[in-house]
């Protein structure tokens, strides 16, 4: 069991607002959340706040083998797990100001070892557990599956397609009917639970020739889920293997099956993130974001690219500043399994730093971290910045841009 005794450095280096409440108290997170916001809004290059979201990678290993996936498609991406070192400096640092964890960004987080023990030490720092999952691994009726439950504050289920065939096919080592009926028990038991400790339950749903047909199919399979939210995520093909899957290569087939999506999300009522229509070369407009479905209050799905020397040759699209702010830089992080501080999901990110080799608190008011903050909403974003969702939240303008390359 890890050490939650705080480093008396941190005590020492507390901001008025926290020293004053009981460390790791859900009263000191509250505060904390308060000030993390505060110097978000302000865009503060020094924060008082800490971060209120951590991603753990406690693996990158994953039970599947997809087609789209890095991991198939690179077969020497080294598979890590955390370190206990780290996972203990971690919990002694970091947990009594956070409000939500997230087990594994690269591999399936119920494949983390000793993911029992780490639900215990959610438990008893107050702090609730967010999870993408490929729901292969859910847990029929054990004492470990009301522990995940009770933790859970959201559970996102990632699947690709509405039928076996289509699903089967993208998801290899997976069966479709064997993972609708874990979600199936997982909906049930989770609608048995009292409301106010009910986990949401949403899913991710990756939009590409095969799969978008099924999309309006897929909401109305949610719905009868009782799932709470969708985010339909473009297949970004970063590798020449993919790019016939892409929907850049299909427009107006990918346009109408968008649309389709809408109008299903409108007529059944259920809350769905999907990107705007491709603007076709007749000019046709695009729909809009939502498409006057369902209000989604969901974060932008991920795109991801890798630079491009043609970028050079064009005009450069004067970045503005998103209607939605950066919370990453601000209110979370990622920690690498040897301790390396990320600071959010865009591909090509550098370390900020290593919590073996140095406190998180220097790290994250570091010159790293200031540098970022500081260009983050300018003309000039700084580093990876450049290929954020967030300034480029379209797959087409991300293309545009010349931020893929395969």
């Amino acid at each position: 069991m890890p050490d939650l005794s705080p480093p008396r450095s941190l005590l020492e280096a507390l901001p008025p607002e926290l020293a004053a409440l009981p460390f790791g108290s859900p009263e000191f997170k509250a505060a904390n959340a308060a000030l993390a916001r505060g110097d978000e809004e302000a865009l503060a290059p020094v924060t008082r706040g800490w971060p209120t979201w951590i991603n753990l990678t406690g693996t990158t290993i994953c039970n599947l083998k997809c087609f789209m996936c890095n991991q198939f498609l690179d077969p020497n991406i080294p598979k890590w797990i955390m370190k206990d070192e780290v996972y203990e400096r971690v919990v002694a640092e970091l947990y009594p100001f956070a409000r939500t964890v997230q087990f594994s960004a690269f591999g399936e987080p119920l494949m983390t070892p000793g993911m029992e023990g780490k639900l215990d030490d959610l438990e008893r720092t107050h702090t609730k557990l967010e999870m993408v999952s490929n729901a292969t691994l859910m847990m029929k009726e054990s004492r470990f599956r009301e522990k995940l439950l009770r933790t859970l504050e959201l559970v996102t289920f990632s699947i690709d397609g509405a039928t076996r065939e289509t699903y089967n096919s993208v998801r290899t080592g997976a069966d479709f009917d064997e993972v609708l009926e874990n979600i199936t028990r997982f909906a049930e038991a989770r609608a048995a639970m009292p409301a106010a400790r009910r986990p949401r339950m949403n899913f991710n749903f990756i939009m590409m020739k095969r799969t978008v047909p099924e999309a309006p199919r897929f909401v109305k399979l949610v719905k009868h889920l009782g799932g709470d939210h969708i985010v339909f995520n473009h297949l970004v093909a970063f590798h020449p293997s993919l790019k016939e899957e892409s929907l850049t290569e299909h427009k107006a087939f990918a346009n109408e099956h968008m649309d389709a999506t809408r109008q299903a999300a409108r007529e059944l009522g259920v809350s769905i993130a999907i990107p705007d229509n491709f603007h076709l070369e007749d000019g046709a407009p695009a729909a809009t974001a939502n498409g006057g479905g369902a209000v989604s209050t969901a974060e932008p799905a991920t795109a991801t690219g890798t630079g491009c020397e043609a970028a050079a040759a064009r005009p450069r699209r004067k970045p503005v500043k998103p209607s939605i702010k950066c919370w990453f830089l601000w209110n979370r992080v990622y920690i690498g399994t040897s301790g390396e501080v990320v600071p959010c999901c865009v591909a090509g990110m550098p370390f900020f730093g290593n919590m073996m080799q140095q406190s998180f608190r220097e790290i994250w008011n570091g010159e790293t971290y200031q540098t970022y903050r500081k260009h983050v909403f300018t003309e000039n974003p700084y580093g990876g910045c450049k290929n954020c969702y967030l300034i480029y939240p379209n797959l087409e303008a991300i293309e545009e841009e010349g931020y893929l390359k395969y």
